[in-house]
């Protein structure tokens, strides 16, 4: 790889940004554990055919289905890394059966003289980044001494697109071998940005991780339920409008609050009071309570709360936020409506709005509406199960076609 006096200067800069940071990333709880293989005052790991990066939990999942779709005699060395104890975690309680001799670490930081020694001692064939975990040195390093790069599972919203355009010219240098995007839309910006012509559209490996929707029928009460999922600071207004509203049209109405971070429980707690909204927090209240809203301030009921629900919104949507996970909720028996910001989920396709398995409204008094039309006539979840069973099903199979062309740029070894 050339390298320009400009590149080198940036370089060298990068360098000794990493030398100053250092000593403060390691400061905080969750850059210190692990930080001896972070720093490589200890290494883990030793020459391998395969180097996989799994920046934290998503990723994690994603590198777990990629290694299970893998098949044939040959054995592979892999070193996977990821950057949290969560992703870790995840790793090293999935991958106790996997068939290859796989290593995995704590990824070091990008520093230019750390990068260096550990693909030297890698000294892979072939990296593997997933979705966006693109960092400079390590690319750089592994361009120098010719050895591959792939991103898979390769995702860029519009915002990212134009902040990285701003140092079009370094990712057109470090450009990967091979780019797998998860939508056209987000093919055509990757293969802009790094200008490569090998760039090719593989469904979301995400969906290979959905197993068959299972919903029980809900248990028929006088009450109507409504969720209010993964709500975020700033459409917290809007919110409250379309609490006020259903109340007034469903007084028995029983609305279950899921904050998307926990630190918003109190905000929530001054908003209702001042809009006289009977509440209680899940943690304080008994199973049976009165109050209109349940504010859930502990993580890991969602799901559960989906089942017994008649209608959902999901947040992250009605300001320009790119919106949260949707699928969780006809995954689990209910159709939600979201705002119009839904940017971040649209490489689900067309095909959930088209089918009706979302609802978007495109301002608040919409989104009131298409709740009010649910709660009335809630959708048959058997209708439900039907449609989200043939639409998962229409998008599973990028694992295997990843995992095709992860072995045909390890010179065709058996997959």
């Amino acid at each position: 790889m050339k390298e320009s006096f400009l590149i080198k200067y940036l370089f060298f800069m990068y360098r000794l940004l990493w030398f100053c940071a250092t000593p403060l990333l390691l400061r905080l709880p969750r850059l210190k554990e692990g930080a001896a293989e972070r720093t490589l005052q200890e290494v883990n790991f030793s020459k391998v055919d395969l180097w996989i990066h799994a920046a934290s939990i998503g990723e994690a999942y994603i590198a777990i289905q990629i290694l299970k779709s893998f098949a044939g005699e040959q054995k592979l060395d892999i070193l996977v890394t990821t950057n949290t104890s969560q992703g870790r975690d995840i790793l090293e309680n999935n991958l106790e059966e996997q068939r290859h001799n796989v290593t995995i670490t704590y990824m070091i930081f990008d520093n230019p003289a750390l990068v260096k020694k550990a693909v030297k001692i890698a000294d892979p064939k072939l990296l593997v980044l997933i979705e966006l975990e693109i960092w400079p040195a390590l690319m750089a390093e592994m361009k120098r001494q010719e050895i591959q790069i792939m991103i898979v599972n390769g995702r860029m919203t519009e915002k990212s697109f134009k902040r990285y355009k701003k140092v079009a010219f370094l990712w057109q240098m470090l450009k990967p071998d091979t780019i797998l995007a998860i939508s056209e839309e987000d093919k055509a910006r990757l293969q802009t940005l790094f200008q490569q012509k090998n760039t090719h559209q593989v469904t979301n490996i995400k969906f290979d991780q959905m197993e068959k929707c299972t919903i029980s029928e809900r248990t028929v009460t006088g009450n109507k339920s409504l969720i209010l999922a993964s709500i975020r600071k700033e459409e917290e207004s809007e919110v409250l409008y379309i609490i006020t509203k259903l109340l007034e049209l469903f007084p028995n109405l029983h609305i279950d609050l899921f904050p998307r971070h926990l630190h918003r429980v109190k905000s929530w707690e001054a908003l209702l009071s001042g809009a006289n909204i009977s509440y209680a927090l899940k943690t304080v209240s008994p199973k049976n309570i009165s109050q209109a809203v349940l504010i859930w301030d502990v993580f890991g009921e969602l799901i559960n709360a989906y089942q017994r629900s008649d209608a959902a919104f999901v947040g992250g949507s009605l300001a320009p936020l790119g919106g949260q996970n949707f699928i969780e909720a006809f995954m689990n028996g209910v159709i939600p409506v979201t705002g119009p910001s839904v940017s971040d989920f649209l490489w689900t396709g067309e095909e959930v709005f088209q089918n009706g398995l979302v609802k978007k409204g495109n301002t608040k008094e919409e989104v009131l509406q298409l709740l009010v039309v649910m709660l009335k006539s809630p959708t048959d979840k058997a209708l439900i199960q039907q449609k989200a069973d043939k639409y998962i099903h229409s998008k599973q199979g990028g694992s295997r076609k990843t995992c095709k062309y992860i072995v045909d740029s390890l010179h065709n070894l058996p997959c």
